[in-house]
């Protein structure tokens, strides 16, 4: 249930019995010298694919990049203005919607596409478009935060996770024979949001937030991404009920 692989009769087949799909967004970022820099579009890739797969339903190609000015201190880092993000979001809803699409949902996995994201809808029902939009992040879903908790305790943390990083390490396991594995001290700092790049890397000068990524395994990302293919298969099924106006 790939859009990538189909063709447009497949798609006019598809709108018939159906009008949701479901859009894998992340972004193009430091993750630490521990983790992926596509560590945010991997994850939300793979969750939404096996959930599109389990429920059916239809997975749009991957936005591989987002907002994430914050983390432009850290070389490889691609970035999206706030408002290029906003148009971006709102053109591609636009599309769907012109194609007889009705519910459609972004699978996020990066913090900073959130409020980008929800200023396009906002603006697409500014103009009166009709049709539900929702972005689900699936990393903050209770259910995976639960089982972050069981895991990892209060060594998550908040960026360059052990959680992501577990689930890059099942999904790309040859990218990690490269990567660091000596333990560090986990820092916790009060702050404000949002920062610069440069308070940003002032702040956590190696890219990690609170987090503890050696901790990472792939067995451990196997448990969590399970999780997150049910939790967002839920909020899914969820969204598929809801009657249209």
């Amino acid at each position: 249930m790939l859009l990538e692989n189909m063709s447009y009769v497949e798609v006019e087949a598809y709108l018939i019995e159906k009008d949701t799909i479901l859009i894998p967004v992340g972004s193009t970022e430091q993750h630490s010298p521990y983790g992926l820099l596509g560590t945010d579009f991997i994850t939300a890739e793979a969750v939404a694919r096996e959930a599109g797969r389990r429920l059916d339903i239809l997975v749009a190609p991957t936005i591989n990049y987002g907002m994430a000015q914050h983390h432009m201190g850290f070389k490889g880092t691609v970035t999206l203005s706030p408002l290029t993000m906003t148009a971006f979001i709102k053109d591609i809803t636009d599309s769907f919607l012109y194609h007889g699409f009705k519910r459609i949902i972004f699978i996020n996995g990066h913090g900073g596409n959130i409020e980008p994201i929800k200023n396009a809808f906002l603006q697409l029902k500014y103009e009166n478009k009709k049709g539900i939009f929702e972005v689900i992040s699936w990393f903050l879903l209770p259910e995976v935060q639960e089982i972050e908790k069981d895991i990892f305790e209060d060594k998550n943390g908040l960026h360059a996770t052990p959680s992501e990083v577990s689930i890059t390490k099942l999904l790309r396991k040859e990218a990690f024979k490269t990567k660091p594995t000596e333990k560090k001290e986990v820092v916790r700092n009060k702050s404000y949001s949002p920062l610069s790049r440069d308070e940003f890397k002032k702040l956590y000068p190696d890219g990690r937030m609170e987090s503890a990524p050696w901790l990472a395994k792939e067995k451990y990302g196997k448990l969590i991404m399970e999780e997150a293919v049910r939790a967002v298969m839920n909020r899914v099924r969820e969204i598929m009920k809801i009657k249209l106006l």
